[in-house]
Protein backbone atom coordinates (compact mmCIF):
# COMPACT_ATOMS: atom_id res chain seq x y z
CA UNK A 1 0.00 0.00 0.00
CA UNK A 2 1.23 3.10 -0.84
CA UNK A 3 1.73 6.04 2.00
CA UNK A 4 0.56 9.48 1.45
CA UNK A 5 3.60 11.55 0.99
CA UNK A 6 4.13 13.85 3.98
CA UNK A 7 3.73 17.82 3.34
CA UNK A 8 7.46 18.04 3.02
CA UNK A 9 8.09 15.26 0.43
CA UNK A 10 5.06 17.39 -1.63
CA UNK A 11 7.40 20.54 -1.41
CA UNK A 12 10.43 18.72 -2.46
CA UNK A 13 8.96 17.23 -5.66
CA UNK A 14 7.24 20.43 -6.24
CA UNK A 15 10.08 22.11 -6.60
CA UNK A 16 12.34 19.26 -8.29
CA UNK A 17 9.59 19.21 -10.84
CA UNK A 18 9.88 22.81 -11.24
CA UNK A 19 13.74 22.77 -11.75
CA UNK A 20 13.43 19.96 -14.11
CA UNK A 21 10.80 21.61 -16.27
CA UNK A 22 12.50 24.71 -16.46
CA UNK A 23 15.88 23.44 -17.60
CA UNK A 24 15.06 21.61 -20.28
CA UNK A 25 13.08 25.06 -21.43
CA UNK A 26 16.18 27.04 -21.02
CA UNK A 27 18.12 24.68 -22.92
CA UNK A 28 15.66 24.10 -25.91
CA UNK A 29 15.85 28.51 -25.66
CA UNK A 30 18.95 28.17 -25.92
CA UNK A 31 19.40 26.52 -29.08
CA UNK A 32 17.99 29.79 -30.95
CA UNK A 33 20.98 32.25 -29.57
CA UNK A 34 24.21 33.30 -31.64
CA UNK A 35 27.48 33.26 -30.23
CA UNK A 36 26.77 36.53 -28.07
CA UNK A 37 23.58 34.98 -26.48
CA UNK A 38 21.41 37.01 -28.59
CA UNK A 39 18.39 35.80 -30.31
CA UNK A 40 18.88 36.81 -34.02
CA UNK A 41 15.67 38.93 -35.61
CA UNK A 42 14.93 36.10 -37.91
CA UNK A 43 14.63 33.63 -35.09
CA UNK A 44 12.77 35.75 -32.80
CA UNK A 45 8.97 34.34 -34.04
CA UNK A 46 10.12 30.76 -33.36
CA UNK A 47 11.66 31.89 -29.89
CA UNK A 48 8.86 33.04 -29.22
CA UNK A 49 6.26 30.40 -30.10
CA UNK A 50 8.26 28.14 -28.06
CA UNK A 51 8.36 30.39 -25.13
CA UNK A 52 4.48 30.67 -25.54
CA UNK A 53 4.38 26.96 -25.07
CA UNK A 54 6.88 26.62 -22.20
CA UNK A 55 4.35 29.58 -20.39
CA UNK A 56 1.33 26.91 -20.95
CA UNK A 57 3.02 24.23 -19.45
CA UNK A 58 4.51 26.20 -16.63
CA UNK A 59 1.11 27.80 -16.18
CA UNK A 60 -0.46 24.16 -15.79
CA UNK A 61 2.33 23.03 -13.47
CA UNK A 62 1.92 26.06 -11.27
CA UNK A 63 -2.08 24.71 -10.93
CA UNK A 64 -1.00 21.31 -10.12
CA UNK A 65 1.65 22.12 -7.73
CA UNK A 66 -0.92 24.46 -5.97
CA UNK A 67 -3.15 21.69 -5.84
CA UNK A 68 -1.10 19.54 -3.95
CA UNK A 69 0.01 21.61 -1.51
CA UNK A 70 -3.91 22.10 -1.24
CA UNK A 71 -4.06 18.62 -0.31
CA UNK A 72 -0.95 18.40 1.87
CA UNK A 73 -1.54 21.43 3.52
CA UNK A 74 -5.32 22.62 3.32
CA UNK A 75 -6.67 25.72 2.94
CA UNK A 76 -5.71 28.71 5.93
CA UNK A 77 -7.98 29.22 8.24
CA UNK A 78 -7.03 33.02 9.19
CA UNK A 79 -7.65 34.54 6.42
CA UNK A 80 -10.10 35.09 3.57
CA UNK A 81 -8.81 32.71 -0.04
CA UNK A 82 -10.59 33.97 -3.70
CA UNK A 83 -13.62 31.95 -4.97
CA UNK A 84 -15.16 32.75 -8.53
CA UNK A 85 -18.62 33.35 -8.81
CA UNK A 86 -21.47 33.90 -11.41
CA UNK A 87 -20.81 36.60 -13.76
CA UNK A 88 -17.23 37.17 -12.95
CA UNK A 89 -17.53 38.21 -9.41
CA UNK A 90 -14.82 36.89 -7.14
CA UNK A 91 -15.71 36.32 -3.21
CA UNK A 92 -13.32 36.72 -0.48
CA UNK A 93 -13.90 33.87 1.78
CA UNK A 94 -12.40 32.66 5.04
CA UNK A 95 -12.80 28.75 4.83
CA UNK A 96 -14.71 27.27 7.24
CA UNK A 97 -16.70 30.50 8.53
CA UNK A 98 -20.42 30.99 8.01
CA UNK A 99 -20.86 34.54 7.10
CA UNK A 100 -22.83 36.47 4.86
CA UNK A 101 -19.59 36.25 2.18
CA UNK A 102 -19.79 32.74 2.30
CA UNK A 103 -23.37 32.32 1.92
CA UNK A 104 -23.17 35.03 -1.11
CA UNK A 105 -20.31 32.90 -2.54
CA UNK A 106 -22.19 29.61 -2.60
CA UNK A 107 -25.39 30.95 -3.46
CA UNK A 108 -24.02 33.25 -6.60
CA UNK A 109 -21.71 30.66 -8.20
CA UNK A 110 -20.49 27.87 -5.56
CA UNK A 111 -23.66 26.30 -4.95
CA UNK A 112 -22.79 22.92 -7.01
CA UNK A 113 -19.39 22.83 -5.02
CA UNK A 114 -20.83 22.37 -1.52
CA UNK A 115 -23.83 20.20 -2.88
CA UNK A 116 -21.03 17.76 -4.13
CA UNK A 117 -18.74 18.43 -0.71
CA UNK A 118 -22.13 17.85 1.21
CA UNK A 119 -22.90 14.41 -1.08
CA UNK A 120 -19.29 13.24 -0.29
CA UNK A 121 -19.77 13.46 3.27
CA UNK A 122 -23.52 12.62 3.93
CA UNK A 123 -24.17 10.88 0.56
CA UNK A 124 -27.41 13.12 0.17
CA UNK A 125 -28.80 13.31 -2.93
CA UNK A 126 -28.21 16.14 -5.02
CA UNK A 127 -30.79 18.03 -6.37
CA UNK A 128 -31.25 20.61 -9.07
CA UNK A 129 -33.80 23.87 -8.66
CA UNK A 130 -34.96 25.05 -11.91
CA UNK A 131 -35.85 28.56 -13.19
CA UNK A 132 -38.82 28.85 -15.36
CA UNK A 133 -37.65 28.84 -18.63
CA UNK A 134 -35.61 26.68 -21.17
CA UNK A 135 -33.07 29.01 -23.04
CA UNK A 136 -32.20 26.00 -25.57
CA UNK A 137 -28.47 26.41 -24.73
CA UNK A 138 -27.25 22.91 -23.97
CA UNK A 139 -27.14 19.84 -25.92
CA UNK A 140 -29.48 18.03 -23.66
CA UNK A 141 -32.34 20.73 -24.31
CA UNK A 142 -35.18 19.10 -26.31
CA UNK A 143 -37.69 21.21 -29.19
CA UNK A 144 -39.72 22.36 -26.61
CA UNK A 145 -39.35 23.36 -22.83
CA UNK A 146 -38.06 20.50 -20.91
CA UNK A 147 -37.48 20.40 -17.03
CA UNK A 148 -34.45 17.84 -17.77
CA UNK A 149 -32.38 20.55 -19.89
CA UNK A 150 -29.51 21.75 -17.71
CA UNK A 151 -29.26 25.68 -18.69
CA UNK A 152 -32.64 25.98 -16.37
CA UNK A 153 -30.99 24.65 -13.51
CA UNK A 154 -30.71 27.99 -11.31
CA UNK A 155 -29.06 26.33 -8.15
CA UNK A 156 -28.40 22.89 -6.96
CA UNK A 157 -29.10 21.74 -2.48
CA UNK A 158 -29.36 18.37 -1.47
CA UNK A 159 -32.28 16.50 -0.11
CA UNK A 160 -31.61 15.43 3.08
CA UNK A 161 -33.51 12.49 4.35
CA UNK A 162 -36.67 14.03 6.28
CA UNK A 163 -36.63 15.84 2.29
CA UNK A 164 -35.41 19.09 3.47
CA UNK A 165 -33.62 20.74 1.02
CA UNK A 166 -30.29 21.86 2.36
CA UNK A 167 -27.75 24.65 1.09
CA UNK A 168 -25.04 27.34 2.43
CA UNK A 169 -28.44 29.21 3.61
CA UNK A 170 -29.77 26.00 5.78
CA UNK A 171 -32.29 23.76 5.79
CA UNK A 172 -35.73 24.40 3.99
CA UNK A 173 -38.85 22.14 3.10
CA UNK A 174 -39.14 22.22 -0.54
CA UNK A 175 -40.13 25.58 -1.81
CA UNK A 176 -38.94 27.64 0.21
CA UNK A 177 -34.98 27.75 -0.72
CA UNK A 178 -34.45 31.40 -0.21
CA UNK A 179 -34.18 32.82 -3.95
CA UNK A 180 -35.51 30.07 -5.20
CA UNK A 181 -39.51 29.64 -3.96
CA UNK A 182 -41.72 27.42 -5.70
CA UNK A 183 -38.91 26.67 -7.86
CA UNK A 184 -39.33 22.32 -9.33
CA UNK A 185 -37.01 19.91 -8.08
CA UNK A 186 -35.73 17.29 -9.86
CA UNK A 187 -32.52 14.84 -8.97
CA UNK A 188 -29.38 15.46 -10.39
CA UNK A 189 -28.53 12.99 -12.87
CA UNK A 190 -24.69 12.12 -14.25
CA UNK A 191 -26.12 13.46 -17.57
CA UNK A 192 -26.69 17.00 -15.73
CA UNK A 193 -23.48 16.97 -14.13
CA UNK A 194 -21.50 16.42 -17.16
CA UNK A 195 -23.27 19.57 -18.61
CA UNK A 196 -22.53 21.43 -16.11
CA UNK A 197 -18.81 20.51 -16.04
CA UNK A 198 -18.45 21.10 -19.48
CA UNK A 199 -20.23 24.63 -20.10
CA UNK A 200 -19.22 28.21 -18.92
CA UNK A 201 -22.02 28.94 -17.96
CA UNK A 202 -20.97 27.18 -14.72
CA UNK A 203 -17.56 27.95 -13.39
CA UNK A 204 -15.54 25.33 -12.08
CA UNK A 205 -16.14 23.68 -8.42
CA UNK A 206 -14.48 24.87 -5.25
CA UNK A 207 -14.08 21.41 -4.02
CA UNK A 208 -10.90 22.61 -1.15
CA UNK A 209 -13.16 25.78 -0.22
CA UNK A 210 -16.37 23.79 -0.02
CA UNK A 211 -15.09 20.91 2.00
CA UNK A 212 -14.34 22.70 5.02
CA UNK A 213 -18.28 24.37 5.26
CA UNK A 214 -19.35 20.87 5.73
CA UNK A 215 -19.07 20.10 9.46
CA UNK A 216 -19.66 23.85 10.62
CA UNK A 217 -23.02 23.66 8.16
CA UNK A 218 -23.78 20.60 9.21
CA UNK A 219 -23.52 21.89 13.29
CA UNK A 220 -25.54 24.18 12.50
CA UNK A 221 -28.34 22.07 11.73
CA UNK A 222 -27.70 19.63 14.24
CA UNK A 223 -30.23 21.54 16.66
CA UNK A 224 -32.87 22.06 13.92
CA UNK A 225 -35.81 20.36 13.71
CA UNK A 226 -36.58 17.72 10.95
CA UNK A 227 -39.60 18.11 9.10
CA UNK A 228 -42.49 16.34 9.66
CA UNK A 229 -44.92 14.59 7.35
CA UNK A 230 -48.71 14.51 7.29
Amino acid sequence: MTKNPTPLAVVHAAIADYRAMNAAHLVALSEYADDDGDIPETAMPAYDEDRFTYALEADERLDDVMTALTEAFGLPDDRPVTVLGQWHTRFEVTPGRLDDTARRAFTEGQCHALALALHEVTGWPTTALLTSECWGTDRMCGDESDEECPCRIGHIVVTRPDGAHVDITGAHAPGTVPHCAGAPALPMTEEHWKAIRSTSAWRGADLPLARTFVRPLLASLADAPQLTHA
